[in-house]
């Protein structure tokens, strides 16, 4: 009798054993899958954030330029070389084209192109608590709602217009 609840005793034990290490890789998965989602907010807002400076900077291009400027008109001239280096070499390919007897080369517009984002339907509805980056933006600070995210190293690649002198 004692032998059979030594046995018992051990199946329990070791079932106790398995079900705590189910329960830890399961936590380990859901912190990571949040982590994941984080990363994915994080570049999706970067990307966001990097069109908006470069519609910014086109603007202050096309309507706010200062040729007195001694800290942007640089920058200018460089936007300025770029493009007459662009025209030449589009130049140059066609010519090219030309001469090989291709076809003309249809020029292709985004004129007739509109946005399309779909929403989700009722059937896909985003769980709560989670962030759907096609209709939601993302929150404010993610590392005070999330501190178990903070101790994960997020790569910093700085650009180097980003250390430009902007007054």
């Amino acid at each position: 009798m004692d032998f059979l609840k030594n046995i018992t005793a051990a199946f329990k034990t070791a079932g106790g054993a398995v079900q705590d290490a189910v329960g830890i890789v399961a936590e380990k998965n859901r912190k990571n899958a949040l982590a994941n989602r984080l990363r994915t907010v994080i570049r999706c807002e970067e990307k966001a954030a990097e069109r908006a400076y470069l519609a910014l900077g086109r603007y202050y291009y096309h309507n706010l330029r200062d040729a007195g400027n001694a800290v942007t008109e640089p920058h200018c001239i460089d936007i300025e070389a770029a493009e007459r280096r662009i025209d030449a070499a589009v130049q140059k390919l066609e010519a090219l084209c030309h001469e090989e007897g291709e076809e003309e080369i249809e020029e292709i517009t985004l004129d007739d192109v509109r946005e399309f984002a779909p929403q989700p339907t009722a059937d896909e509805a985003v769980p709560e608590g989670m962030v759907d980056e096609a209709v939601e933006a993302a929150p404010a600070e993610p590392a005070a709602e999330h501190p178990e995210t903070e101790s994960e190293p997020v790569s910093e690649e700085k650009d180097e217009s980003e250390e430009l002198p902007f007054e």
